[in-house]
């Protein structure tokens, strides 16, 4: 037979308060991330929630949660977003839930949309949203408040709507330290290519926008003489790209210095590679792996990191939270803003 574990045996194994244990199995009140993860360890090595007979949380209603995602490969911040989630799905054994997934091309607003109109026709108690398109998401969000269906904002938040919570980083702030940084490798005189991805339907990310705003508001108050080119990629075809940044650089010889407002920065690292275009400064966000290689052999200076994975995790258990005990606590809760160099990646988790 099974042993059968008490609560005080389980905080004794993960060296924890009773509390805490308790707060973790079901699903309550606040945990630090070091706490939850190390009582989830011990809950998953001993098989607590099949083997020692532990009943499901009181409220015996299914859960359904529904989380719409932009495309991505396995090595993406969104990727990281999803991991962040199924690691909540993972040690939520203790509650009938069920997450469904959908994902628009977020490179696309008619991708967007399509899939926002899908979701309005499916069964959902709550909605996990990475939005890009301002419009879109604004009425689907209205949608959502008319059918009385909470929703949980991740990496974006959007104006004019009413979420349940936003996790992510502060726009305007990264875009404040994406210019400081910048501006403190920039050698006099250089200008400054700021890059975002070519879009259909529309031409910017709310994220991108945003960010982009706080980047021309310090360069404007400490740095006004300073040249700035709009500058597009094309993350869907790179000889589309490389025309675009072939016209770029052919036209401006003077750029010194660039800032990629979306994760995508090893696809300017690695065409200035190709080019054998030197001594641009190179300011990227997210930890994927290209971008790691890149900031590794110096061609991207700086990555931002916005700990995407605990956004997903913490979107997901605030709607849960929600849903089975009407909890709910901040609206906005910003997310660190991690700065990277080639000297400490290596020891950056």
């Amino acid at each position: 037979m099974a042993k059968k574990y008490r609560i005080k045996d389980i905080a004794e194994l993960a060296g924890v308060s009773a509390g805490t244990v308790d707060r973790v199995i079901h699903n309550r009140g606040e945990v630090s991330a070091d706490s939850r993860k190390r009582v989830e360890d011990i809950l998953a090595e001993i098989d607590y929630f099949n083997s020692s007979g532990t009943q499901k949380v009181e409220n015996n209603k299914r859960l359904r949660i529904l989380a719409i995602l932009p495309q991505h490969t396995d090595d993406d911040y969104w990727y990281a977003v999803k991991k962040g989630i199924e690691y909540v799905i993972y040690y939520s054994t203790n509650i009938d839930l069920k997450v469904n997934f959908l994902y628009y091309n977020q490179f696309d607003m008619y991708s967007c949309r399509d899939v926002f109109n899908k979701a309005l026709s499916l069964k959902a108690d709550a909605i996990l949203i990475g939005p890009s398109f301002y419009d879109e998401t604004l009425l689907f969000a209205n949608q959502l408040f008319i059918k009385n269906i909470p929703y949980v904002f991740i990496d974006t938040a959007v104006e004019n709507t009413k979420p349940l919570a936003f996790f992510g980083p502060h726009p305007y702030q990264t875009g404040i330290v994406q210019a400081k940084l910048l501006t403190t490798v920039l050698e006099k005189g250089e200008d400054i290519a700021l890059f975002q991805a070519k879009r259909v339907g529309d031409k910017t990310s709310m994220q991108s926008l945003t960010r982009s705003y706080g980047f021309i508001t310090y360069l404007k108050e400490y740095f006004p003489n300073v040249k700035v080119h709009s500058a597009q990629y094309d993350y869907e075809s790179k000889k589309e790209s490389d025309i675009l940044l072939d016209c770029l650089f052919n036209e401006h010889h003077n750029i010194g210095g660039a800032v990629v407002f979306d994760t995508k920065g090893y696809l300017i690292a690695e065409y200035l590679k190709e080019r054998d275009i030197a001594n641009v400064k190179l300011i990227g966000f997210g930890t994927s792996k290209r971008n790691i290689a890149s900031l590794k052999d110096g061609s991207i200076d700086f990555l931002i990191s916005e700990r995407p994975e605990y956004q997903g995790e913490a979107a997901l258990r605030v709607a849960i939270d929600y849903l089975l005990y009407n909890k709910s606590g901040d609206i906005e809760n910003y997310t660190p803003i991690d700065i990277l160099i080639k000297e400490t990646i290596d020891f950056y988790k």
